[in-house]
């Protein structure tokens, strides 16, 4: 009796765990919330007056779920940079990599306040693909908006992010490249070391170099002197380093 339910307690668990990947991120939208997104879709394709759009991208913004996001797309269109921004507001909780090529498009935004804004949608996604948004914004000539992606990756501490906060060691900015080490540090990923030591410290900026060493030391507990001697020793204990 007792292996019998030993064994059903097992199927029950592996079941359960079934259940949990077979589940969809995001269930289909209410009736209701369809019905605002096809109006809001329509006043856009209508070119309706901005206070209609306004009201219409208001009435979607705790909806959180990718269905609007063709309506959003078509929002960045408008003429109006607050119909844009509303529509930017919409996406903010929707925590799917689905945001990345709208915020991509929004990257485009003549306005770059509304350019720093978009990047906020990335906050809560884990993807590697919030790359694609993140380089692109780093080549931004708002340095407003660089810093704005050092800002959003040190509250992450996403290690998807790793990418980009290479790049960002090459900056022309010192605050831009002391944004980017340090987010690295807070990041326990083995592909942080890497940076810190194949990147940062044969960086050609001195204060990449110096801080790299901290932070490779600060992580590792071990005291380096040079680029050899950093090497060497990860080389030896990378597969082993736990954080």
């Amino acid at each position: 009796k007792l292996l019998r339910e030993e064994h059903r307690e097992q199927q029950n668990k592996k079941e359960e765990e079934e259940n949990v990947e077979m589940t969809p991120g995001f269930f289909p939208v209410s009736d209701g919330a369809k019905q605002l997104i096809d109006e809001a879709n329509l006043l856009l394709r209508q070119g309706a007056d901005s206070d209609s759009k306004i009201e219409a991208l208001e009435n979607l913004i705790g909806i959180d779920h990718p269905d609007i996001l063709p309506t959003i797309e078509l929002a960045l269109n408008d003429e109006d940079p607050v119909v844009r921004e509303v529509a930017l507001d919409a996406i903010m909780n929707i925590n799917s990599e689905e945001v990345v090529p709208i915020v991509v498009k929004a990257l485009d935004d003549p306005e770059p306040d509304l350019r720093l804004v978009s990047l906020d949608a990335l906050m809560d996604v884990k993807s590697a693909s919030i790359n694609d948004a993140l380089q692109k914004a780093m080549k931004d000539e708002s340095e407003e908006v660089r810093e704005g992606v050092m800002d959003l990756l040190f509250i992450s501490e996403n290690p998807a992010a790793l990418p980009t906060i290479k790049t960002a060691f090459t900056d022309s900015s010192p605050a831009i490249r002391e944004g980017a080490l340090m987010c690295i540090e807070d990041i326990r990923d083995k592909g942080a070391v890497d940076i810190l030591i194949y990147d940062g410290m044969l960086s050609d900026y001195e204060d990449v170099r110096e801080a790299s060493k901290e932070a490779l030391e600060f992580i590792t507990d071990e005291e380096f002197e040079t680029y050899d001697e950093a090497k060497a020793w990860w080389n030896k204990n990378r597969d082993s380093f736990e954080f």
